[in-house]
């Protein structure tokens, strides 16, 4: 069993390799862009601003993309047999899936509970793959998808069809079957994952009203539920809409920041709604704690490697607000510890 846990570990862990360069992209692009850092030459109508927005664009391919990264990344580690095949399987299967909810809730997205009309993103629980308009379930939903698909694959790939049917055996025989168990995943996925974004969305009553305990668990649900894509819920209607104040606390603090600087009073007195803003402190103090702890925890052997992964990670939080590369470090390497952090 352990060695199945790791082996799993180990797959989860492809795509996370690759966020260290994007991370360090993002952050250093983000830095040549700001004015206060680099003056006028940071004009956004000038060529400076321009060619570092076009690599800042290559650098979040990898954060905008995760569930295609893990998809692919899965097999490559889990499949016992023809990776690449398994591979290409696995990401025709999870086009699939999306094609399948797409057309679902286009058809019947109000017997669901979804607004399917909306734009894709935000607190709308609906995103774009490749293209296809479908139900947010990041990361999740890619490995679920892919997981399955690596079974299919390692228990059908090399079953042997009559010879007038032999055009269907190998990859095609698993994708058959896989599109035949990806309708009912995909009718099942639409009705329940609605309902898990509704339970999330109506906690903002509750948080809102609920003083530091409120900030505390919206704090500490809005970093726990990174990995399943559910966070937009927590923070969105507070951020950017209108759960504690009108416009959004990120609209309502550059409208009235005049006036707090020239105020005696305390924030606390004058904006305590801005304590639902917090949660960025813990990615510029929080993120580079947890990568000291596991870099002073790592063994002596492995440390220049952890740092390699780790500093990157640290600054990509810090600079650009972007937390996955060090959450799903840990989160496949010690998930027990996740929920740990996030407090």
């Amino acid at each position: 069993m352990m060695q199945k846990i790791q082996r799993f570990g180990a797959a989860m862990f492809v795509p996370v390799l690759l966020f260290p360069f994007a991370g360090i992209v993002v952050g250093l692009t983000i830095l040549f862009k700001n004015p206060d850092i680099m003056g006028s030459i940071a004009d956004p109508n000038g060529m400076w601003y321009k060619f570092w927005t076009v690599v800042e664009e290559g650098g979040w391919t990898v954060f905008r993309q995760m569930p295609l990264l893990f998809v692919i990344g899965i097999p490559i580690a889990l499949a016992k047999k023809a990776h690449a095949r398994a591979c290409m399987e696995a990401i025709v299967t999870y086009l699939t899936f999306n094609y399948f909810i797409n057309a679902i809730l286009t058809l019947w997205g109000d017997k669901f509970g979804v607004d399917f009309s909306q734009e894709a993103g935000g607190v709308s629980g609906l995103t774009m793959i490749a293209g296809i308009k479908t139900l947010d379930t990041s990361i999740i939903g890619a490995i679920v998808i892919s997981s399955i698909v690596v079974a299919l694959h390692n228990r059908f790939f090399d079953t042997k069809l009559p010879d007038f049917l032999g055009i269907f055996q190998g990859s095609s025989f698993v994708v058959i079957i896989a599109f035949l168990v990806m309708l009912p995943v995909a009718l099942i996925t639409a009705y329940i994952w609605p309902i898990v974004q509704h339970g999330i969305a109506s906690l903002q009553g509750f948080l809102a009203s609920s003083g530091v305990l409120g900030v505390w668990l919206y704090t500490f649900l809005e970093r726990l539920l990174i990995p399943t894509g559910l966070h937009h819920f927590i923070y969105g209607p507070f951020v950017f809409g209108p759960a504690v104040v009108e416009g959004g606390i990120a609209k309502y603090w550059i409208e009235h920041l005049p006036e707090y600087a020239t105020s005696a009073h305390s924030l606390k007195e004058m904006f305590p709604q801005g304590g639902f803003a917090l949660h960025g402190m813990s990615k510029i103090f929080g993120i580079p704690g947890i990568a000291l702890a596991m870099y002073v925890t790592a063994k002596p052997e492995k440390r220049k490697q952890v740092a390699g992964l780790l500093i990157s990670a640290a600054l990509t939080a810090v600079i650009a607000g972007v937390t996955e590369p060090i959450e799903f470090t840990f989160l496949f390497v010690a998930p027990w510890l996740f929920p740990e952090s996030v407090t």
